[in-house]
């Protein structure tokens, strides 16, 4: 018995060694997609945290504003309210839209385009994305990695337009183009600077065309977090 008694405690010895020094199974590193990590570094992360935001769209043509829409977006509800000169529009994008309604809805599309196109590459559908490395970006002249995000499907106001997205080491946009109906040609291209972030969302507040005439800018951006 007492035999017996030895054997099963060498055993279980025996087994617990084994176990202890048996290395734990490598831990799986989920790769993320390029499109992924720029939304990350522009802080999509913390989006769900946002109650509503606030911002000012304004386009200076050589030092005088020439545009300036006032924006009021609750992103849960998807209630929109633009103050642009005189009018005001108050409508909800979930709901069947008039009109003025659509035609303020394309200013908005085209607004929060300009403020978050890190953001868009995640959010619309329709879309085909590429990419390609060591790319000359088209006003700095400088080497860059660009993301070209190209709108396939019948939805959205600008089916067959495209956009790409030049961005640095650290996963920053540095510039963008737009090519309308996807042609080859560059209809617009623009940098982004004067980066600021709120509420660990990080926006560029500024984007000049490559003769600096045209100044695309945000201002007034205020954003609630939930409570």
């Amino acid at each position: 018995m007492k035999n017996t008694f030895l054997i099963v405690c060498l055993l279980i010895a025996a087994t617990s060694c084994k176990n202890d020094s048996k290395p734990d199974a490598p831990t799986k590193v989920e790769e993320i997609s390029t499109p992924q990590q720029l939304a990350q570094t522009a802080g999509i992360n913390n989006w769900n945290d946002v109650e509503e935001i606030k911002f000012t769209f304004n386009v200076d043509k050589n030092g005088t504003t020439v545009m300036s829409r006032k924006w009021k977006w609750n992103p849960n509800t998807d209630a929109v309210q633009l103050i642009a000169r005189e009018d005001t529009v108050n409508y909800n994008r979930k709901a069947a839209l008039d009109s003025i309604q659509i035609s303020t809805d394309r200013g908005f599309i085209n607004d929060v385009y300009w403020l978050l196109p890190e953001y868009k590459l995640i959010w619309d559908q329709g879309t085909s994305i590429t990419e390609e490395k060591s790319q000359i970006a088209p006003i700095s002249k400088e080497t860059l990695d660009k993301v070209t995000i190209l709108y396939t499907g019948d939805g959205g106001y600008t089916p067959g337009d495209a956009y790409d997205l030049y961005y640095d080491k650290d996963h920053k946009v540095r510039e963008w183009a737009y090519h309308r109906q996807n042609d080859t040609a560059i209809g617009m291209a623009t940098t982004f600077e004067d980066f600021k972030t709120l509420k660990g969302l990080t926006f560029a507040t500024t984007h000049k065309t490559a003769d600096g005439s045209t100044n695309i800018n945000f201002t007034d951006i205020e954003i609630t977090k939930k409570k």
